[in-house]
C-alpha cells in the first residue's frame, strides 16, 4: 500500500468515524428539552446590519427585521453604511422614519469596524449582527433570546438556510447548509462551535466588553470572535429554530472567492489560536473538532493532487499503449450475481448514506423538504469543487498573502 492509499483510507476512516460520532451525539440529546419561546422578561436587543454596496438586498433585510415578533420597545436596529459606493445609503435613509432604526455612515474599514462603530450607539443586553443579504424568520429573535435566560450562555448561533436557489451552484449550497445546520447543532451540544456566523448570531453585551470587540480576524471576524470566546471558556449554544435565509453565491467564481476567504481565515486563525488544538482543557473542541477540521483540509488537498497526478499518468500510459499496439477493443463482462465488496467501496457507500442522513436531519431542523434535487447535486459536485479552493487557501495561508471580501 503506497502513501496515497494510506492517506485516502485514513481520511475516509476519520470522516466515517466523525459522522457516526456526530449522529450518536445528536440522538443522545434528542429528548433534551429546549428553551421555550416566550415574550416575558425578554432582554433588550440590538441588531447591527453592516453594509457595503448592498443596495439590492438591504431593504429586504431591514424589512425582515421590522417584521420580527419582538417587543418594539426592546429592539434597536442599527444599519451601518461602511463607505458604500452605490445607493446603499439612500436605501438606508428611506428607513429613518422608524424610531427604533438608527442609520450610521462611515469611511470604508471592513465589517469589523462597522460592528464596533455600532456598538458605541447601544447599551442593549444582547447584541447581534445580520448580514445585509440575509433575512430572518419572524420568531428568530424570540428563540435566540430564550437561551439568554441561562446566565451561563454568552452567545447563540442560528440555523442558516439557502432560499430561492436557482443556479446549480446555489442548489449545491442549499444541501450543504442543511448539513451545516445539523453540524452546528451537534457542535453546540459538545460545546465545540468555532464560528459565530454573521447572519444573526447574538452575544451578551457584557461578554463583548470583557473579551474585546470584533477584530479583523484575517477577513473572518466571525470565526476569530468565536475562538476568542472559546479561549475564555464562554458557553456558545445553537438555536436551529431561529431560522435565517441567506443569499448564496450564484456562480462558481463568487463561491470560490467566498470559500477561499473562509478557509484562509480558518488556517490563519488556527495559527493564532494554535494553543487550542489538542488541548484537553477545551474538551471536544480542542481534541476533536479543530484538529479534524485542519486534517480534513490537508487530507482532501493531498488526495485531490494525487487524483490529478494519477489521471495524468494513466492518460500518458494509454497514449503510449495506443502508439504501440493501436486501438484495442475493450471487453465488458457483466454478472448479475456480482456484488462489489471491496473495503473502499463499502466505506464510501457508508459515507454517502450517513451524509444523506445528516443532510436530511438538517433539513428537518430547518423545516425544509428532506427529499429535493439539491442533494444529488451536492453529492455530485461538492467533492470535486472543494479541493480547488482548499488548495488555493493553503497556498495563500502559507504565503500570508491576505484575502479580500470583494
Amino acid at each position: 500500500m503506497d502513501v496515497t492509499q494510506i492517506v485516502m483510507y485514513g481520511v475516509l476512516f476519520v470522516s466515517l468515524y466523525f459522522e457516526v460520532f456526530l449522529l450518536i451525539t445528536f440522538f443522545e440529546h434528542l429528548s433534551a428539552p429546549k428553551p421555550a419561546r416566550s415574550k416575558r422578561n425578554l432582554p433588550t436587543a440590538a441588531v447591527i446590519v453592516p453594509c457595503f454596496n448592498e443596495e439590492k438586498t438591504v431593504g429586504a433585510t431591514l424589512n425582515s427585521l421590522l417584521n420580527l415578533r419582538y417587543p418594539i420597545e426592546k429592539l434597536h436596529i442599527i444599519a451601518v453604511d461602511d463607505g458604500s459606493t452605490d445607493n446603499t445609503l439612500e436605501v438606508l435613509k428611506s428607513f429613518e422614519h422608524h424610531l427604533h432604526i438608527t442609520i450610521l455612515t462611515k469611511e470604508n474599514g471592513g465589517k469589523h469596524t462597522a460592528l464596533n462603530t455600532a456598538c458605541e450607539y447601544t447599551d442593549a443586553d444582547i447584541i447581534g449582527c445580520l448580514d445585509a443579504d440575509s433575512y430572518v424568520d419572524q420568531d428568530a429573535l424570540l428563540y435566540i433570546a430564550s437561551h439568554f435566560k441561562d446566565p451561563a450562555v454568552s452567545a447563540v448561533t442560528p440555523g442558516i438556510k439557502v432560499d430561492n436557489a436557482k443556479s446549480i451552484i446555489q442548489l449545491m449550497q442549499k444541501a450543504e447548509y442543511g448539513l451545516a445546520i445539523f453540524v452546528r447543532n451537534v457542535f453546540a451540544l459538545m460545546d465545540a462551535q468555532f464560528v459565530t456566523p454573521g447572519p444573526f448570531s447574538f452575544f451578551r453585551r457584557e461578554v463583548i466588553l470583557s473579551v474585546g470587540k470584533w477584530n479583523y480576524g484575517h477577513s473572518t471576524e466571525d470565526l476569530e470572535m468565536c475562538l476568542r470566546l472559546q479561549k475564555e471558556h464562554h458557553k456558545i449554544t445553537n438555536e436551529s429554530r431561529a431560522l435565517v435565509t441567506t443569499t448564496a453565491p450564484k456562480t462558481f467564481r463568487a463561491l470560490y472567492k467566498q470559500r477561499v476567504r473562509w478557509t484562509y481565515g480558518f488556517l490563519r486563525n488556527a495559527l493564532d489560536y494554535s494553543h487550542l488544538f489538542f488541548n484537553p482543557k477545551y474538551g471536544a473542541l480542542g481534541l476533536l473538532v479543530l484538529p479534524l477540521s485542519l486534517i480534513s483540509i490537508f487530507g482532501a488537498t493531498f488526495l485531490f493532487g494525487s487524483l490529478i497526478w494519477n489521471t495524468f499518468v494513466r492518460i500518458t500510459e494509454e497514449i503510449i499503449k495506443f502508439q504501440t499496439v493501436g486501438i484495442s477493443t475493450p471487453t465488458v463482462q457483466f454478472d448479475i450475481f456480482y456484488v462489489q465488496t471491496s473495503t473502499l467501496f463499502t466505506i464510501v457507500l457508508a459515507l454517502i448514506i450517513l451524509t444523506l442522513v445528516i443532510i436530511g436531519i438538517g433539513k428537518k431542523l430547518s423545516n425544509e423538504k428532506i427529499f429535493s434535487f439539491d442533494i444529488p447535486v451536492y453529492l455530485t459536485l461538492y467533492g470535486f469543487l472543494t479541493p480547488i479552493w482548499l488548495t488555493v487557501s493553503i497556498y495563500k495561508a502559507a504565503a500570508n498573502s491576505g484575502v479580500r471580501w470583494r
